[in-house]
């Protein structure tokens, strides 16, 4: 009777020590294995990638959109993703009350259909400083690391990654005003440190 306690105790040592070796290699894979791994994403500056606009299906560069903005949000989502859809009308309206600062925000669909995300995104008027795009190539989400939706990631002009926000944004929140103008003014700081990822 102790011996079967014993070994019941021992595989469930092993499940947990397994699950947690797991997760430690799942992160270690995309932040590396420091224990500032949190705070520096391996994730250097925006990568190169081509999409559509879904209004004119012309092809979008990143690179080429980045261009003339003090930063550039890309956020990675889809019209099936329910959190995505929630998160949509505050992120929409953050994007409008920044747009006077130069800030242009990048709304890639991925694993998705123009005629749904045109459906989806009727509902608002976008923005200036916005764009939907459609990964067709499906190379986004493995250019940036990304296993779930939605994703953000700032950029500042010359394409330097600041932030990565994983999950949901309470986007309306004072806070985001604020960090913004001391994200894209601290790149000019030498003492700047890179912010931790935001979390909803």
């Amino acid at each position: 009777m102790r011996v079967h306690f014993f070994t019941k105790l021992a595989i469930i040592a092993l499940v947990t020590l397994l699950t947690f070796s797991y997760a430690l290699y799942e992160r270690n894979k995309y932040y590396g294995a420091n224990d500032n791994s949190a705070q520096e994403p391996t994730l250097k500056k925006l990568p190169e990638f081509n999409t559509v606009d879904v209004s004119s299906g012309a092809v979008v560069r990143s690179y080429d959109y980045l261009k003339g903005s003090r930063g550039l949000f890309v956020h990675i989502w889809g019209t099936w993703c329910a959190p995505c859809e929630k998160e949509m009308p505050e992120f929409l309206k953050y994007a409008q009350s920044v747009e006077g600062k130069g800030v242009k925000f990048l709304l890639v669909a991925v694993n998705d259909e123009e005629m749904k995300i045109k459906k989806f995104m009727s509902r608002f008027t976008l923005p200036k400083n916005v764009l939907v795009v459609l990964d067709k190539e499906s190379k986004v989400m493995d250019a940036f690391g990304t296993l779930k939706v939605p994703e953000t990631f700032l950029f500042e002009a010359s394409g330097k990654h600041i932030n990565k926000f994983i999950g949901p944004q309470e986007w309306q929140q004072e806070s985001y005003q604020t960090r913004l103008d001391f994200w894209l003014g601290a790149q000019n700081d030498q003492n700047y440190v890179d912010r931790k990822i935001e979390t909803h």
